[in-house]
């Protein structure tokens, strides 16, 4: 279960993880091979660029929470280490 404030946010499974691994690792850039790897398990092949529909939907689902989620251009994500 995922809250912004007093709202509760519906997550799909593969937001949930993108949402998980962004936030064990703050502070830290995850490429999208590895946020891909974290996601939807090793080995499995998808194009990158799929990493970037998740965290679009995630952002807007978090609605102000979303720009938490910094774009590294040319790397991947990260949530700023200082919430």
């Amino acid at each position: 279960e995922v809250r912004c404030g007093k709202i509760q946010a519906d997550l799909t499974p593969s937001e949930f993880k993108l949402l998980y691994a962004l936030m064990k690792n703050r502070g830290r850039v995850l490429t999208r091979d590895r946020l891909i790897e974290l996601v939807q398990g090793e080995g499995v092949s998808v194009i990158d660029r799929a990493i970037d529909t998740h965290v679009f939907g995630l952002r807007k689902k978090l609605g102000d929470y979303g720009s938490l989620i910094e774009t590294i251009r040319g790397v991947g994500y990260r949530v700023a280490s200082a919430l």
